[in-house]
């Protein structure tokens, strides 16, 4: 039996065409309009912990996460030889670009209405692998120790030792503390290839994959750094745009400095070259870095 007769049998639906995108099919159906395949590598507790996340964000009115189309016997997703197959509803329209003002407003204006929601997260049962709160040390550990190897990262490698320091604040002890509570979670790979923009502009969050309970700051220093690396100065603009939408916290904004502490930028050219088998890479300059350092001085 092939997949898409296994959707056919299990949806109740006639699919006309199937074509990859990316890592997804585009599902052109009869009586069902267009849809969204998805496969998932990963435990059945964390394919229920992802569509939780999804339920979460419907029952409180968030209108722009994925919608999980359930099989006839009311399931959230379907099985075959091991790997997992969900199908939503498919968002028409295109990625934003964030090099357009108005299109990365929107997608911060969006992160801030997640946010807002993305708490009071309820399920009988979290995989651990999902629990990442108390994680930071660890990975910003994992991180000082890539640079370390590699004398040229000497200042890259005191950033790191500064937000090792800085997460033993007690402010930020306790702002950690206050996201476990407050059962908080995140998108986890928050940025324009996994947002989309439908035909009347409105954006829509995709790619679940990486969500978890985790510091909702993650989200936001990760889409800082991966659109304005070491421009201290815009960030803290997008950063005030975001608190209008959501109110920062004194414990937010000491977790947001330490992160954007991290030089993430360095880190993801490294493994990327790694991957790709490259060697050049470019370092901020030392006057760079103190003029960064000291603009983010001003989230405190």
């Amino acid at each position: 039996m092939s997949l898409t007769t296994d959707l056919e049998q299990q949806y109740g639906i006639h699919v006309l065409k199937k074509v990859k995108v990316r890592d997804v099919y585009q599902l052109s159906t009869r009586n069902h309009g267009v849809l969204c395949l998805k496969s998932y590598n990963v435990t059945e507790a964390e394919m229920n912990f992802i569509t939780q996340v999804f339920a979460h964000l419907s029952q409180n009115d968030f209108r722009f996460a994925p919608k999980v189309l359930y099989t006839s016997s009311h399931a959230y997703w379907i099985t075959r030889e091991g790997i997992h197959y969900m199908l939503t509803n498919w968002v028409k329209g295109e990625h934003p670009r964030f090099d357009m003002k108005e299109h990365f407003k929107k997608g911060i204006r969006l992160l801030a209405k997640f946010h807002t929601v993305a708490e009071g997260f309820n399920a009988p049962f979290i995989p651990i692998e999902r629990i990442r709160y108390n994680q930071l040390k660890e990975q910003i550990t994992s991180d000082r120790n890539i640079l370390a190897d590699n004398p040229k990262m000497k200042l890259m490698t005191s950033l790191c030792n500064e937000a090792l320091n800085d997460i033993d604040n007690a402010t930020v002890v306790k702002a950690i503390a206050e996201e476990e509570s407050h059962l908080a979670f995140t998108h986890g790979d928050y940025n324009y290839p996994n947002l989309m923009l439908d035909r009347v502009g409105s954006m829509h969050m995709i790619d679940f994959d990486n969500t978890s309970l985790h510091v909702r700051m993650e989200d936001l220093s990760h889409i800082l750094h991966r659109n304005m690396a070491w421009h201290g100065h815009e960030m803290l603009r997008w950063v005030q745009y975001y608190d209008s939408k959501r109110p920062l916290s004194k414990g937010d904004l000491h977790v947001l400095h330490m992160l954007l502490l991290v030089p993430y930028p360095i880190l993801r050219t490294l493994k990327q070259n790694k991957r790709n088998n490259r060697h050049h890479i470019s370092i901020p300059t030392v006057h760079k870095i103190k003029l960064y350092r000291n603009e983010l001085k001003q989230l405190l």
